[in-house]
């Protein structure tokens, strides 16, 4: 709980100075929106068709994200995230509030209110570290462990600390960008990934896009992607495709 307060105190500092220095050169906005066939997390399916907007402020090597995901289905999935990262050099630092409801499978042990911290918390907070190893060389190797959070258990219903590390590699081919790699999870993350085991690859994966500039609209930019994942530990594969805006 001290953790989720000095989070939040962190994040109103953060927005209260973003609002203030928003008319300061240096300060962008972006955002946009996909719509995917399916929500794959870390090589674990969340939701079927899904909607996903995104928008991030940038300040010089701060950024704040605001990224959510609802599907089409009756009984909807809902999660948005909120993620503050600083870069520094080649390494970038973040720290992420994931508000999620829940599978209806935990929704007697998840309380879907926003603004609840309780033990049964919605929230989790992942605090996370990437490093691109050069430009030359643009291999990414990412960690990410979650601190706070009601759903992060192991199997025997302890605290986890769920963990997970990735090695990608982005490319370009012919104008298409690439990008492939490989996520695992170093001990039992039950009740974050569904998964009871000590340590196992979930997340094999090849990306591929394309962005194109639309004509007449300045700034604005539509394109397509597809995900090829393999999940190794639940025996899984999805292919994944959408439609991307961006301004």
């Amino acid at each position: 709980m001290k953790r989720f307060a000095i989070f939040a105190t962190a994040l109103v500092a953060v927005l209260t100075a973003g609002t203030a220095a928003a008319q300061e050169k240096g300060v962008v906005f972006s955002g946009g929106a996909d719509v995917a066939s399916n929500y794959v997390w870390r090589g674990v399916t969340q939701a079927g068709v899904s909607l996903q907007p995104t928008l991030t402020m940038t300040l010089g090597n701060f950024s704040a994200t605001a990224w959510g995901s609802v599907d089409f289905a009756a009984t909807s999935y809902k999660e948005m995230d909120i993620t503050l990262a600083y870069a520094l050099g080649p390494v970038t630092l973040s720290v992420a509030d994931l508000y999620w409801e829940g599978s209806s499978a935990d929704r007697g042990l998840v309380n879907r209110h926003y603004f609840h911290f309780g033990s049964d918390s919605p929230h989790r907070v992942e605090v996370g570290a990437n490093w691109c190893v050069s430009r030359k060389v643009p291999l990414t190797l990412s960690w990410y462990t979650i601190v706070f959070g009601a759903v992060d258990v192991n199997s025997k219903g302890e605290r986890a600390y769920s963990s997970y590390f990735e090695v990608a590699y982005p490319f370009t081919v012919k104008g298409i960008d690439m990008k492939a790699g490989v996520g695992a999870v170093p001990w039992n993350a039950y009740g974050t990934y569904g998964i009871d085991k000590d340590f196992y690859v979930q997340n094999v994966f090849l990306n591929a896009g394309k962005m194109w500039e639309i004509k007449g609209a300045e700034s604005m930019q539509i394109g397509f992607f597809t995900k090829l994942i393999w999940n190794p530990a639940m025996e899984d594969v999805n292919f994944v495709g959408g439609i991307s805006f961006r301004m």
